[in-house]
């Protein structure tokens, strides 16, 4: 992808890189629940040495999101969200 782009400046090209990578991984994500997989976005994870554990070339690629996927051996749990007038001020 990024070599795809012609005089963009690094950062310009990252940019346009997050942005492609997030709006596909979010695609993948809706697929996978319509076919009845769970997934979990993990944003959280060394990425300096994300390339030598997966063994990819460090000047191709740039990690964005690691995606898991599977199906539930067992049914979650509930989880309740505090209404948002309760935790929010609008001035």
């Amino acid at each position: 992808m990024v070599y795809l782009a012609t005089n963009k400046p690094e950062p310009d090209l990252r940019d346009w890189l997050l942005i492609d990578a997030s709006l596909v991984s979010m695609q993948f994500m809706l697929v996978a629940r319509a076919y009845g997989y769970d997934t979990n976005p993990i944003g959280g994870y060394n990425k300096e040495n994300i390339e030598e554990v997966f063994g990819l070339e460090k000047e191709r690629y740039v990690p964005v999101i690691i995606i898991t996927i599977g199906k539930a051996a067992t049914e979650g749990r509930p989880s309740y969200r505090l209404p948002v007038d309760t935790i929010t001020t609008w001035k």
